[in-house]
């Protein structure tokens, strides 16, 4: 039997105790492994596109953009972050490309290996997806595909409604130019969450949840998240969106089986 504990999010960010968040991850053989699968569902009528007219850049950037932050059809959710909490050792870091929605062309690249190695690359004004991950204490690579500058802003939640914003970071981002940098675990502290934006283009907003292992997913297009070569044990699985909060449920999963759940958000 599975509990499941869901909490509502109205906030635009939501902020979840770590104290573990500096404890390392060791890539070592999985035996037996197994296998989630799942759907992350919504119902309800989602948001509207946020819209925007474009002041500065318009040769890049053009003269409108929008911006969706609940990307559900017929039912099915994208970019719900899914994590498996507790597991300590196990599979390396995948390598992954993620995009971002068009018109926008930036990624979130995940070099993978024994880190995480995230990537963003920015090109037509977007960053990337509108959620992603990243890893404490392992530098990013941020890097500006585009021929005009952006302005690189990104922030730690400091309160349990997500009210509170702390700067990390507030850096240019040079045309064809990169930079890298660390996101410490002890100036992160108990927190979770980065909101990234762009301060000359208020429609380049992203959210990155903080990992420590490669137990994770993407939800797609259609609503389906996959987590494979997991150690067998009791653990716990949390499905994340920016806007319609957090579920999570305590799940057990036994050695070379599959283990099917489902996550349901409403709007």
């Amino acid at each position: 039997m599975r509990k499941v504990l869901s909490y509502a999010c109205l906030a635009t960010l939501i902020f979840i105790g770590w104290v573990t968040m500096a404890q390392a991850y060791d890539v070592a053989e999985v035996r037996d492994g197994a296998t989630i699968t799942g759907r992350v569902t919504f119902s309800g009528k989602p948001p509207e596109p946020l819209q925007f007219e474009v002041e500065k850049n318009l040769e890049v950037c053009g003269h409108q953009r929008s911006l969706e932050k609940v990307e559900a059809l017929n039912g099915l959710l994208k970019g719900a972050v899914v994590i498996l909490e507790g597991v300590e050792s196990g599979k390396p870091f995948a390598k992954q490309d993620f995009q971002g929605k068009a018109p926008g062309k930036g990624t979130f690249q995940y070099v993978g290996g024994e880190t995480l190695g995230l990537r963003v690359n920015t090109e037509n004004c977007n960053f990337g997806p509108f959620t992603g991950v990243l890893t404490p204490d392992e530098a990013v690579r941020f890097g500006n595909k585009d021929s005009i500058k952006h302005v690189l802003h990104t922030f730690v939640a400091l309160d349990t409604r997500g009210n509170v914003l702390r700067t990390l970071h507030n850096r240019d981002i040079q045309p064809d130019g990169s930079f890298d940098r660390v996101f410490d675990s002890g100036k992160l502290k108990d927190s979770r969450l980065i909101r990234m934006t762009c301060n000359r283009h208020d429609f380049m907003q992203n959210w990155l949840y903080v990992v420590k292992n490669p137990y994770f997913a993407i939800s797609d297009e259609k609503g389906q998240f996959v987590i494979d070569n997991i150690p067998p044990g009791h653990y716990t699985l949390r499905a994340w969106h920016p806007v319609l909060g957090l579920q999570e449920q305590e799940v057990h999963v036994l050695p070379g089986k599959a283990l099917g759940t489902d996550f349901a958000f409403s709007g």
